[in-house]
């Protein structure tokens, strides 16, 4: 069914602003790290559990701002590391730049004292984007802890931004009717599998929808399209499982 194929591609785990659902707790922490960039401090660290939505945050910001800020952002900080220290040593006492640099847990402790000493220059404010556990790790750092401003954390989401979340796309894309299957067992079942995470509850949705389509492609008749039955997100469940085993 081309409505089911549709959906599983809004819930597809890819970083896509035109994807990007601005659930409120989500939306604060975008609203505030847009602030404190504009105060120009220098270090700032945004973390939370893998699949919290840090990327997402990240990219909505550099394409609200990049037409008033010279703000660069960062993807891949392991493979881009030399051309990021490279723009850093050309800053100009006189400008300012932002650097929002996402898996920053996967940078050498050498190169978090390289930025650190950069942001020491006060024309340079870094956000990085890492895990809870790599956070700890820096506060260790005497030298390191004092310089950071602010450390914004991203919690898991609501069951009610779980449900708003899954809605939002799918009547945002037009498909109404197969939004109109979801019942409320059906998306505390969805949540209790996904715990908070946007990562988890795209990666269910987008199995669910796999299955959907798989089920409805051989008998049609079988699939209520009214009200979606649990078994086939127990199924998705199932095949993520098996996996991720």
């Amino acid at each position: 069914m081309e409505d089911f194929k549709k959906a599983r591609e809004l819930f597809r785990d890819v970083v896509k602003t035109d994807l990007y659902v601005p659930l409120p707790s989500q939306e604060k922490v975008k609203i505030d790290l847009i602030s404190i960039i504009r105060q120009r401090d220098k270090i700032v660290i945004l973390t939370g559990e893998a699949g919290s939505g840090k990327s997402m945050i990240l990219k909505k910001i550099y394409e609200e701002i990049k037409d008033e800020e010279i703000i660069f952002f960062v993807s891949n900080p392991y493979s881009e590391i030399n051309s990021i220290l490279s723009l850093l040593k050309k800053v100009k006492p006189t400008n300012h730049q932002t650097f929002l640099i996402d898996e920053a847990q996967l940078l050498s402790a050498e190169t978090w004292e390289n930025l650190r000493i950069y942001a020491d220059r006060g024309n340079v404010t870094l956000l990085f984007a890492t895990h809870d556990t790599n956070v700890d790790e820096l506060l260790k750092k005497k030298h390191f802890k004092s310089r950071i401003n602010y450390i914004i954390p991203t919690d898991p989401i609501s069951f009610e931004e779980t449900q708003n979340f899954i809605l939002t796309k799918l009547n945002r894309a037009g498909l109404n009717d197969v939004a109109k299957m979801f019942t409320k067992s059906n998306f505390r079942k969805i949540y209790k599998f996904a715990k908070g995470s946007l990562r988890g509850t795209n990666q269910l949705m987008f199995k669910l929808f796999d299955v959907l389509d798989y089920f409805y492609t051989r008998s049609p008749a079988k699939v209520n399209l009214r009200k979606l039955s649990n078994k086939y997100i127990e199924i998705a469940i199932m095949d993520l499982k098996e996996f991720n085993a």
